[in-house]
């Protein structure tokens, strides 16, 4: 499977680390096939390296199966769990990350500009390891009072609390044009007030099972279920 490269826009050159990547790294050659996508569209393209430029032809535009947009809003989880949840939300498919300081975040928010830089060339990276049409934005909030829910088709709630409703009886059926919303708590999970807040809003608490999973690989559960769902 060729090697996919995520660019800012089409002009036919790749340049800064992708460059480096492809030159010294890969040790690629004219003639040798790359993906390249911008835009939420990919293209499987040939390079050609003769010049000092990396330069590349498009071959064909690759179909991309249409899905649910899945935004996670992850409860802010201690250091470097949340590395571990932008990763592998980005790996199972998720559109969008929201990072949200809660009542029993141990971490707080601060440098944000700076940490959603690298936030997002870890997602870039996971996303070009996993195949994607595209980069999920990360977004950082204070709190859950800044996220607007009702944008959102239905938000679902990893509760503890929660003993019968299943993800297959809170989502019955999935349609591609859906916007979902998952909300993960961090460590020790949301508080009661929050809790009570969020039913207020009409969101919906799930069961992820019989056992408690860590906040970092919470996600990925429900994120799973999603695709599966949607094959």
């Amino acid at each position: 499977m060729p090697q996919r490269y995520f660019i800012e826009n089409q002009n036919n050159i790749i340049t800064g680390q992708d460059a480096h990547h492809i030159k010294k790294v890969m040790r690629m050659k004219t003639g040798d096939e790359i993906i390249v996508c911008y835009s939420g569209k990919c293209f499987l393209s040939i390079l050609n390296l003769e010049t000092e430029e990396v330069k590349y032809d498009i071959v064909q535009e690759l179909i991309k199966h249409d899905q649910p947009e899945i935004t996670l809003i992850q409860g802010l989880p201690k250091n470097p769990k949340s590395d571990i949840v932008i990763k592998y939300a980005t790996i199972f498919g998720a559109s969008k990350i929201i990072l949200a300081g809660m009542h029993r975040s141990i971490t707080k928010l601060d440098n944000e500009d700076n940490k959603i830089k690298r936030f997002q060339m870890i997602a870039k990276e996971a996303a070009e390891l996993a195949h994607r049409f595209e980069v999920p934005t990360i977004e950082m909030k204070k709190s859950l009072d800044k996220i607007d829910l009702s944008l959102y088709d239905i938000v679902l709630l990893a509760d503890e609390n929660e003993r019968s409703t299943t993800l297959e009886k809170a989502l019955p059926k999935i349609q591609k044009e859906m916007k979902i919303a998952l909300i993960i708590g961090p460590e020790g999970g949301i508080s009661e007030a929050e809790r009570i807040s969020l039913l207020s809003k009409k969101v919906i608490p799930v069961t992820l099972g019989h056992y408690i999973l860590p906040t970092e690989i919470a996600s990925l559960y429900i994120l799973t279920y999603l695709s599966v769902k949607n094959i």
